[in-house]
């Protein structure tokens, strides 16, 4: 999985250039002119657009770095044993690869896959604190 998310400055700049946007438009509206629902809607679905990927790019970037993290466990674990049995050992963890790859990508049931971080980081936006405090109890109810 390659890593990759908006650099910190340009989510800034569009978050600017949106918030200029929403000041303009209150400016329009209270100088008496009518500004079309379809506008403050596309804004309010750019927005939306723009958080997902959010949310998605970090989910990727934390998935990411927790399966390079097994698969390092899992290599040095393999030096633990005889030096016979390593090469079988780093063997067996390479032909793993594609069962781990979807295991962090698409598996919801593993806390660090790719979708069950991008559905927390999507709750813990929009939905209040209290419920995302929870988060942890619902997800082990849900799983069992």
């Amino acid at each position: 999985m390659a890593a990759k998310k908006l650099e910190a400055k340009d989510q800034k700049k569009v978050n600017e250039q949106i918030k200029d946007i929403r000041e303009l438009i209150a400016a329009l509206e209270k100088a008496g002119a009518v500004v079309p629902d379809s506008l403050t809607k596309s804004l309010k679905y750019l927005q939306l657009a723009l958080d997902t990927g959010e949310d998605l790019g970090n989910a990727l970037g934390e998935a990411s770095a927790a399966l390079a993290a097994l698969e390092k466990d899992l290599m040095s674990a393999c030096k633990n044993i005889d030096e016979a049995m390593e090469m079988v050992c780093e063997a067996k963890v390479a032909r793993m690869w594609q069962v781990r790859n979807i295991k962090f990508t698409l598996s919801f049931k593993n806390p660090d896959s790719v979708s069950a971080k991008f559905l927390q980081k999507t709750i813990q936006r929009y939905m209040p604190a209290k419920i995302c405090q929870h988060w942890d109890y619902c997800r082990k109810k849900v799983g069992k």
